[in-house]
């Protein structure tokens, strides 16, 4: 999972509970503490490269250089899946290097209303848990620096009333 933070730690629980083997790539050491927390193999800056070759990969952050470092980072036959609704320009990618060995590159669309409940109903027989820093409604300016900042490990939630 490249970037952890609100939906990563999510998936990454579910992931987990499956009996998956997860590894986390962040630039933030707090959200690296959090992921080998919930139970990570791996926890790594988004540069590093993973102590073994991914099988699939999640990219969360919204940072189109780190998708030829995502592929890089597949077995053969692997799949980088990006989750942003919105990604920074990808960079060119060379065959040899980010694709060859049969990887596979796809995008997933926004969620609907059917897929949250999707979740929820496979999030709490699982024990999954956010890990979530409030904010009352007044300091929302503050939510939203905290985490541009990357001073919220988990979901930022404001509180209203």
């Amino acid at each position: 999972m490249y970037g952890f933070g609100a939906s990563a730690h999510l998936t990454a629980q579910l992931a987990l509970a499956e009996g998956l083997h997860v590894h986390a790539f962040s630039r933030e050491p707090a959200a690296r503490a959090l992921a080998l927390d919930l139970g990570a193999d791996w926890a790594g800056d988004v540069t590093d490269a993973p102590p073994v070759p991914l099988e699939g990969a999640v990219l969360f952050a919204p940072v189109g250089d780190l998708v030829p470092v995502a592929l890089r980072a597949l077995d053969q036959g692997g799949t980088l899946a990006v989750a942003c609704i919105h990604l920074t320009d990808v960079p060119p990618l060379d065959y040899q290097a980010h694709l060859f060995r049969e990887r596979t590159l796809t995008s997933v669309t926004a969620n609907t209303r059917e897929d949250a409940h999707e979740l929820l109903a496979l999030a709490e027989p699982r024990g999954v848990r956010p890990r979530v820093t409030t904010y009352d409604l007044a300091h929302t300016d503050r939510a939203l620096e905290d985490l541009a900042s990357g001073r919220v490990t988990g979901a930022a939630v404001v509180r209203v009333g």
